[in-house]
């Protein structure tokens, strides 16, 4: 169907005697009401045994509820469905069934039949073919229309048999599902249970956790305090560390020139004195003395008075019975 057209099914107080039309889907529910109205009125005119009735407006029914009667059917979702009732007759309060007014008529036709028939015995003497041959023809159209009406509510029955057949299978079935479900429904209380105590005992450990972060925060500023006076401590550390090594460099300054002076010191002495022992050892008083003698007694300059000097030296270590095991030692190594 084009997407400009909405199907509506119109139903006449029963489900039996229902119409499909196809509507423009740009009406209103007050226009489709109307149009719903007309299109079963002409379907209901062509069905045998329902009599001709008036629909009456205001017992017009429309599925899905609209908000009002100018709302637009096109707005609506799903299926649409339209249930109008014909208006009841004069006293009546109900609305009376399409099938109901159609078995009654003939009910009615029937006992004027049988009133024509009672009366028919006493005319005959005037006129015995004017009332018994059309009350024959009567009583045949009447009978043909009865069977007519048994066999319809028979083949009716018979559904309804049908009907009602599969419903009960269709009960046992429900029934089956329902205890199913009360199982599972059972089943999914002890679920709901269980998760239950789970959510209670996840809330006292959230709660637990929650102590222990909030102590954890209290820690956690104490520390950035102790964090900040260790910073500010560290700091004061850093120039006193910084002073303390301005003067240690001036202290080792001091005490590295005192001792460069001191170890000059040491070593020309110790150097006069291993001299004046050397000199000894080789038969002079000092060293000076001998190398006094030496540099008379050599031609050259200081460095050929030192080697005559340090040959004599090393003749005379090795020879000497007196030298300590130092100076014999000397003396082989040169």
């Amino acid at each position: 169907m084009a997407s400009d057209c909405k199907l509506v099914v119109v139903l006449y107080a029963e489900a039996k005697l229902q119409k499909s039309i196809s509507l423009s889907a740009n009406f209103t529910i007050s226009k489709a009401k109307q149009a719903g109205m007309e299109a079963i009125k002409e379907h209901l005119k062509i069905l045998p045994g329902v009599p001709l009735v008036t629909l009456d407006p205001d017992c017009t029914d429309f599925y899905p509820v609209p908000r009002d009667d100018n709302t637009i059917i096109c707005t609506l979702k799903g299926d649409i469905t339209m249930v109008v009732y014909p208006q009841p007759l004069e006293g009546q309060h109900l609305t009376p069934s399409p099938f109901v007014d159609a078995l009654r008529s003939v009910i009615h036709e029937v006992r004027d039949v049988k009133a024509q028939q009672n009366v028919a015995p006493l005319a005959r003497e005037e006129s015995t073919e004017h009332y018994v041959k059309p009350a024959d023809n009567i009583n045949d159209i009447l009978l043909r229309k009865f069977q007519a009406m048994e066999e319809r509510y028979g083949h009716d029955m018979a559904e309804l048999k049908q009907v009602n057949t599969e419903l009960t299978w269709v009960i046992s079935g429900l029934q089956d599902d329902n205890a199913q479900l009360k199982h599972d429904m059972e089943e999914q209380r002890r679920v709901i249970s269980g998760l239950q105590d789970d959510n209670a005992q996840l809330k006292h450990d959230m709660e637990e956790q929650r102590r222990v972060i909030s102590g954890l925060q209290d820690n956690n500023a104490q520390l950035k305090q102790d964090n900040a006076k260790l910073k500010q401590d560290n700091a004061q550390l850093k120039y006193d560390i910084k002073e303390l090594r301005g003067q240690l460099d001036e202290t080792n300054r001091a005490v590295l020139g005192d001792k460069v002076a001191i170890d000059r010191i040491c070593h020309r002495v110790l150097l006069d004195m291993g001299r004046n022992q050397l000199a000894m050892i080789c038969g002079h008083t000092d060293w000076k003395g001998w190398k006094d003698e030496k540099a008379t007694s050599t031609q050259g300059d200081d460095h050929a008075v030192q080697t005559a000097m340090m040959t004599e030296a090393e003749v005379m270590l090795q020879n000497s019975t007196d030298a300590s095991k130092y100076w014999t030692a000397v003396g082989q190594d040169r």
